[in-house]
């Protein structure tokens, strides 16, 4: 009897208790670094990268109400600028992260149940907050956690849509956009995926407005793209830049050709496309696939081999989910296709990052089809079974 009731507490609390050990691994890595990060740092109680000082020294200057020379990051900017004038120590702004990952595995929750069923949902939940190269980022002051939370709490609000939500979801594009320059790429996607959720619903009064919309956003649109290009000057990243970023060993190829007239902009950089078609092409499926796998060949075998362990895992389950998915004509599950074929698009025109951090702004939809792939497998064994 009391061993039913111990199931039965445990059925009915599982969320909150896996948020809860969730939680207890924080405050494990947050009081022991030295032995599972083997950072120093962490004493300070947070994690610095490479761009932490310019996200600093932008966030000092929006308080001085002067505009930041990296404006592709100012929302990440003004989001520690928060801390900074409420005078809070950074380790504050690991909290705040790790409060908005809670919140983010709370809507992932919602979004697998809607889509699939309560256990999906509950295996969505636990692979979001246990998936350490994911969660590792809440004790940096970088813009990650930052930027895949607000991703997630985009496709919550479009997939659970209200008509109050419209000034929230303006909202949150406007501020994820503005997080980090990836963020210009949930644009082409928001776009794409309201044209196909238009067209599937023949709903041609709303998909001709959409085109509309899209000619009337293309210019201050194009404006945009040209500050991130402008900040990123590809064209001369590209050449130089091999297939994953900082690792000279693995080149794109020789021989790019480069015009002396190229003024930085977006029209320039697909004539930059266009005339390196060749090389784009052959390093475009190797970009994608260290993107997609996250291996580096300069990580540890033990590194390694826990990636492929968990990609063993979720990527199954999630080409089952991506092809089962029952509510393909939602807008909000057009979008997840959207965004997913928009990044790794971009990383295979671009390249892969030096620590799998670009894959990880969509491995939560990943999760979310690996557990609707789960459940649908599941109900097929229970199909035969009863058959």
């Amino acid at each position: 009897m009391t061993y039913q009731k111990i199931l039965n507490f445990i059925d009915k609390n599982i969320i909150y208790l896996i948020i809860l050990s969730y939680l207890f691994c924080m405050f494990f890595f947050y009081l022991a670094p030295d032995f599972i990060i083997s950072n120093k740092n962490m004493e300070l109680g947070y994690l610095t990268g490479g761009d932490t000082k310019r996200y600093l020294i932008g966030s000092e200057k929006i308080l001085n109400l002067e505009l930041p020379s990296r404006k592709s990051y100012l929302g990440y900017m003004l989001y520690i600028a928060i801390f900074q004038y409420l005078k809070l120590n950074l380790s504050y702004v690991v909290i705040s992260q790790i409060f908005l990952s809670v919140l983010a595995s709370l809507c992932i929750y919602k979004i697998t149940k809607k889509l699939s069923n309560r256990f999906g949902g509950i295996f969505c939940l636990f692979l979001f907050l246990f998936y350490l190269p994911l969660q590792i980022w809440n004790f940096y002051i970088l813009t990650e956690t930052l930027f895949i939370c607000s991703i997630i709490y985009i496709l919550f609000f479009i997939i659970f849509f209200q008509k109050k939500y419209i000034p929230l979801i303006i909202i949150l594009f406007i501020f994820t956009i503005s997080i980090r320059p990836h963020g210009i790429i949930l644009i082409p996607s928001f776009f794409l995926a309201s044209l196909i959720w238009a067209y599937l619903g023949n709903n041609f009064k709303i998909f001709w407005s959409i085109i509309l919309f899209i000619c009337i956003l293309l210019y201050p649109t194009i404006l945009m793209l040209n500050i991130y290009l402008a900040d990123n000057n590809l064209e001369n990243l590209m050449p130089n830049a091999p297939i994953i970023w900082g690792y000279k060993e693995m080149f794109n190829s020789t021989g790019f050709i480069i015009s002396d007239s190229s003024n930085g902009d977006i029209y320039s950089l697909l004539i930059f496309v266009k005339n390196n078609i060749n090389i784009f092409i052959s390093s475009f499926f190797k970009k994608v696939w260290f993107f997609l796998a996250r291996v580096r060949p300069y990580y540890s075998d033990f590194h390694n081999f826990y990636l492929i362990f968990f990609n063993i895992i979720y990527y199954p389950l999630t080409i089952y989910g991506l092809l089962k998915l029952k509510s393909k004509s939602l807008l909000g599950t057009i979008l997840m296709y959207s965004i997913i074929l928009f990044f790794t698009f971009t990383t295979g025109l671009t390249f892969a990052d030096w620590d799998g951090r670009f894959s990880l702004y969509i491995t939560p939809i990943f999760f979310i089809f690996a557990s609707i792939g789960l459940v649908e497998i599941i109900s097929l064994r229970r199909d035969k079974k009863n058959s």
